[in-house]
């Protein structure tokens, strides 16, 4: 895709082994996409440490005595801390959502699906919930 300068633009799609052609889509080296869902998962995970460390913080933000001045500095820490939470979960789902789209372009998403679906109803392909047991 190009902007109004001919330059081309920097989408989401920079570095994700994607490249734009022409008008009729994207084009991507399979191989690519298979190094960056390990980083994209690690990247990931290391949000969800992330996310550990703030639950603690929010936690450990605690008045030292009870009177209001102390209590209410605590509270306003806590608070921030939520919208650090927030912000931490959004960019969480941002990577989720990225290692989903990375693993449905190389084909890892569906077989992934196609093969718990056989282990949960046997071999038959039946989908009705029957062979549970």
């Amino acid at each position: 895709m190009t902007e109004g300068n001919g330059q081309a633009s920097m989408g989401p799609t920079v570095g994700a082994g994607l490249s734009a052609v022409g008008g009729a889509g994207y084009r991507f080296d399979p191989d690519q996409i298979a190094e960056l869902i390990p980083k994209w998962e690690e990247l990931r995970d290391g949000i969800y440490q992330d996310y550990v460390q703030l639950q603690t913080a929010w936690s450990d933000a605690t008045a030292p005595s009870p009177d209001q001045p102390a209590v209410q500095n605590a509270n306003q820490t806590r608070a921030s801390i939520q919208v650090a939470i927030a912000h931490n979960s959004a960019m969480y789902g941002y990577a989720q959502a990225w290692i989903d789209q990375l693993r449905k372009a190389n084909g890892t998403y569906v077989e992934q699906d196609q093969r718990t679906g056989r282990g949960l109803y046997g071999n038959s392909g039946n989908t009705d919930g029957h062979g549970l047991y």
